[in-house]
């Protein structure tokens, strides 16, 4: 399988490494870069998209980098520099607004899975038609493991000794959502430039 852009993984290196020196840091610059309810809401508005570079623990950032590295790989045919920032730029905004309007419990947050969710949907969704049956069936189980994050009891404990903390799976649904939406946006694009 062919990379799409081969200047993608120039970029996403880029990407990567601001995303570990933060995580090897983060004793240092997580107060000043982490989601903030109460800071936000003061009108520290960068934090809507340093929250998802920062990271519990190195463990923590390590895990996230392993799961942006396997998604690079395994859609390197759909992804581009362009689309690559366009995840970026849309998702961290949607999914802390997201976590801003609707749980207005969580005071901090950090990490990159909940957009990982997203850019693993927006690339199931953008390359369906060049793979359906395989892309049908890794969407229904994100989307099942999306539903079974939701129920009452779920936890995962075996990750709270790793990366001191525990997975916010509100973050994970978020960013799903801002991955389907970023691709509707595109497919109804391409589809009106194809029509004109």
């Amino acid at each position: 399988m062919k990379a799409r852009d081969p200047k993608l993984f120039i970029h996403a290196a880029a990407f990567a490494a601001l995303v570990l020196i933060l995580g090897l840091a983060h004793a240092r610059v997580n107060a000043t870069l982490r989601y903030d309810r109460a800071a936000l809401e003061a009108g520290q508005l960068w934090r809507l998209f340093s929250a998802h570079l920062v990271h519990l623990n190195h463990w923590h950032t390590l895990m996230n980098l392993a799961g942006l590295g396997l998604i690079l790989f395994f859609f390197r045919d759909l992804l581009d520099r362009r689309r690559f920032w366009l995840w970026f730029l849309v998702s961290a905004p949607l999914v802390s607004l997201a976590m801003l309007l609707l749980d207005r419990g969580l005071d901090w947050y950090v990490g990159l899975s909940g957009l990982l969710q997203g850019l693993l949907v927006y690339c199931l969704l953008i390359g369906w038609r060049g793979n359906p049956v395989l892309h049908s069936l890794v969407l229904a189980l994100v989307v099942g493991r999306l539903i079974w994050e939701q129920m009452p009891g779920y936890d995962l404990d075996y990750l709270r000794a790793w990366i001191h903390g525990r997975v916010y799976v509100n973050a994970h649904l978020y960013g799903a959502l801002s991955g389907a939406l970023l691709a509707l946006g595109q497919l109804g694009r391409s589809a009106i430039q194809a029509r004109a």
